[in-house]
C-alpha cells in the first residue's frame, strides 16, 4: 500500500509543470489558457537554457585552455550573463501573464507559492524547487 501512494505521489510531481499546477482550483478555461501561455513560453525558456548550456560547456573548455584567453574567456561569462538575464525577463513576465488568469485567492495562493520559491534561490522556471527540495530531503531546509 505504501509503495502505490509513492507511486501515486511521484505521478502527481511529474504531472507539475509550473507554479500554477499548484493551485488545485483552476477552471477549465483557466487550464485551458494556462497550456496556451505554456505552449509559447517553454520552448522559447528552453531554447535559452539550451544555448546557457553550450556556452557553459564553452566556458569550461576555455577555462583549462593553455595559455589562458582572458579576453574570450570573459567574453563568453558575458554572453552567459546576458542569457541569464533574458531569461529572468521572459519569467517575470510569464508570471505576470499567469497571474492576470487568476482569481483574486488564486492569486494569494500563487503569492505564496512565489514567495517561497524565490526565498530559496530560485526564479524556478516551472521547476518547483522548494517543493522538490521537501521531497529530496524528506523537510525544507
Amino acid at each position: 500500500m505504501a509503495i502505490r501512494g509513492l507511486s501515486k505521489s511521484r505521478a502527481k510531481k511529474a504531472n507539475i509543470k509550473g507554479y500554477l499546477d499548484l493551485i488545485p482550483d483552476l477552471t477549465e478555461n483557466q487550464r485551458a489558457r494556462l497550456q496556451e501561455i505554456r505552449r509559447v513560453f517553454l520552448p522559447k525558456v528552453e531554447a535559452i537554457r539550451q544555448d546557457m548550456r553550450l556556452k557553459r560547456a564553452e566556458l569550461a573548455e576555455l577555462l583549462f585552455a593553455e595559455p589562458s584567453d582572458r579576453i574570450r574567456i570573459y567574453a563568453v561569462a558575458e554572453s552567459i550573463i546576458g542569457r541569464q538575464s533574458e531569461l529572468e525577463h521572459e519569467v517575470i513576465e510569464h508570471i505576470l501573464e499567469e497571474k492576470e488568469l487568476l482569481t483574486a485567492s488564486q492569486k494569494q495562493r500563487f503569492y505564496e507559492i512565489i514567495v517561497e520559491q524565490f526565498s530559496w534561490g530560485g526564479l524556478g522556471v516551472h521547476d518547483v524547487t522548494a517543493e522538490k527540495r521537501k521531497t529530496d530531503h524528506g523537510r525544507d531546509r
